[in-house]
């Protein structure tokens, strides 16, 4: 395990590396620069004190040493958008509404999802199969910007019971927590209903079943066992994507948080800002899959790791 550990590690940084070439790359690629774009453009001279101020005049790759060298000293500089603070201020500002909307929209849709797959599973090709099958398809092909329009036109204008946007009071949460929980319901009640339907066609329930073990122990000591493994593996990345801001579900709710930033940053060349938000979102992601393959390994000691039966 301490070796499949320190690979996975090794992969992680080597992963994390690439994506910064890549992103610092990207971002300088776009046409113009953070002083463009003005009504009033600044004068030449002014234009370049700024850039030489701020070291945008140096190589490219002289630029990218110099701020991973600040980010590994947890310095991600100042935001051009808004130099009277950091990176970092700006992002645990603004990460806040994200992580509290996006994080109960995980809590809440994936275990409703899990609960409806299970369902399916066990009433397989009944109408309870079907009406969850029909949810989760709807969930994963209805765009998310659809679905915050309809909330808003039901809940909000046709039967007043929730403010349509806004960021504050808790009751202003309830139409965003459900957008946010559309995706992992979805997609827990398909990955739960085929899991289950997998691990009920396995000889050992067959063998658990004729040896008189009831049905309610078999599906929650054997069958939801294995059948969780898949679902955990996707939990911490589905959370990780869902809680780091959605630029459409925060544009139409009129949510403060990340998912503006993304946007906002490349449009107005935000180096600092859009490297520390892709760099953040790269890690968080990482650590999420490292920590989805040792859940991984863990439950299921059958897993041969490296190639090898442990």
């Amino acid at each position: 395990m301490l070796q499949f550990i320190i690979r996975r590690t090794l992969s992680m940084l080597a992963t994390f590396f690439v994506v910064s070439v890549i992103i610092f790359l990207m971002m300088h690629a776009i046409p113009g620069g953070p002083f463009d774009g003005y009504e009033m453009p600044l004068p030449d001279n002014i234009k370049a004190k700024l850039m030489a101020q701020l070291g945008l005049d140096k190589p490219l790759w002289e630029q990218y040493l110099r701020y991973m060298w600040g980010v590994f000293h947890l310095d991600f500089g100042v935001p051009y958008q808004s130099p009277g603070e950091t990176v970092m201020g700006l992002i645990a500002h603004a990460w806040v509404p994200s992580l509290v909307l996006g994080g109960l929209g995980v809590l809440i849709g994936a275990p409703i999802g899990i609960l409806l797959g299970m369902a399916a599973a066990l009433n397989r090709n009944s109408w309870i199969d079907y009406l969850a099958s029909g949810i989760a398809t709807l969930g994963l092909t209805i765009p998310v910007f659809v679905i915050s329009t309809l909330l808003i036109l039901v809940f909000a204008v046709w039967l007043h019971w929730t403010p349509a946007s806004g960021w504050g009071e808790p009751r202003r949460w309830i139409l965003p927590i459900m957008a946010y929980a559309a995706v992992p319901l979805a997609t827990y009640a398909r990955y739960a209903r085929s899991a289950m339907l997998d691990t009920l066609n396995k000889p050992f329930v067959t063998v658990l079943r004729a040896k008189g073990l009831s049905e309610r122990r078999i599906i929650f000591q054997h069958v939801l066992r294995n059948s969780a493994i898949p679902m955990i593996t996707i939990f911490l990345p589905m959370f990780v994507g869902i809680a780091t801001g959605s630029i459409f579900v925060e544009a139409i709710f009129r949510v403060p948080g990340l998912g503006a930033y993304f946007v906002s940053s490349i449009q107005k060349r935000d180096y600092p800002l859009e490297m520390a938000l892709m760099l953040m979102i790269s890690a968080l992601f990482c650590i999420s899959y490292l920590i989805s393959d040792i859940l991984y390994a863990l439950l299921n000691p059958r897993i041969r790791l490296g190639g090898k039966a442990r």
